[in-house]
């Protein structure tokens, strides 16, 4: 059994700076950001013996569980986690931080690993965009 194409996103609630992992099957992840696909690369072997039986056993839980997003502040954070031949998004969560918690144990545990996934890769990417420098934080240095 083939692990089907899936897509986790995390975006605030304006949906600005909405970023996502695609991964297709158990071989290939694309980072989009805004839509956009930013980079693309095959999965390691060590991503594919974690991920494996998570995503196996997350495809054998009954679907979906979309939890409304709970009132929050502007600055919360939703996160949703579907399959491309699903019709709606197996989890759908509202939080303050990630990585989002409150979708059952298997999903928490996966969303936990999507996440820290994506933050790497967007780190690889761009380690300057990783967390901002403020102008005072630059003359201090000096």
């Amino acid at each position: 059994m083939g692990v089907r194409t899936m897509t986790y996103e995390r975006s605030g609630r304006t949906n600005t700076a909405a970023q996502a992992l695609r991964l297709t099957g158990l071989e290939h992840l694309a980072v989009l950001e805004q839509g956009e696909v930013v980079s693309e690369r095959d999965l390691t072997a060590h991503e594919v013996r974690t991920l494996t039986p998570l995503l196996e056993q997350v495809e054998h839980q009954p679907a979906p569980v979309v939890l409304v997003p709970q009132a929050g502040g502007p600055d919360g954070l939703a996160v949703t986690l579907a399959f491309e031949d699903e019709e709606s998004p197996r989890v759908r969560l509202a939080t303050e931080r990630l990585p989002a918690k409150g979708a059952g144990p298997l999903y928490d545990l996966l969303l936990w690993e999507l996440d820290a996934l994506l933050t790497r890769e967007l780190h690889t990417r761009a380690p300057r965009h990783a967390h901002v420098v403020l102008p005072h934080e630059l003359r201090q240095e000096e």
